[in-house]
């Protein structure tokens, strides 16, 4: 099996995993009532987060400071977590839908703890430098 080069960090599973997922709060969370209007804001901004720092560490120079974005995925996904739960433990969401966003933030973050231990280990064996990856000039 030929193994796929991630030339761009869309090019990632965990990242399309995680960019649905932000959609899928972006969707759901529409419905909140005023009062959880603050909320709503709350998960829009980690869920998307998660998204952000990925892209951030994916282009960064060193390993080192992907790890480290990779870290804060971890922490936004968490967070995100965090306030599904609350959202329907107040009822502005649906257990359905709840536990469908929890599920997929559950497989996210062990694809993320995958991608995290896969990048501690290659640090300990190359040390901080990244891979050089393709350029996209033709």
């Amino acid at each position: 099996m030929e193994k796929k080069t991630i030339a761009r960090v869309e090019d990632m599973p965990v990242f399309q995993t995680c960019f649905v997922l932000a959609l899928s709060i972006e969707k759901d969370s529409r419905a909140f009532a005023t009062d959880f209007k603050w909320l709503r804001s709350q998960m829009l901004r980690s869920s998307e987060s998660v998204c952000a720092n990925m892209t951030e560490g994916f282009y960064s120079q060193y390993s080192t400071e992907y790890l480290q974005a990779l870290y804060r995925c971890r922490r936004e996904g968490r967070e995100t977590m965090t306030h599904v739960r609350y959202a329907m433990a107040v009822h502005q969401l649906s257990d359905e839908r709840g536990r469908a966003l929890a599920e997929g933030y559950d497989e996210a973050l062990t694809q993320l703890a995958n991608l995290i231990a896969s990048i501690e280990r290659k640090i300990r064996l190359r040390g901080k430098a990244k891979a050089e990856r393709p350029s996209n000039s033709s």
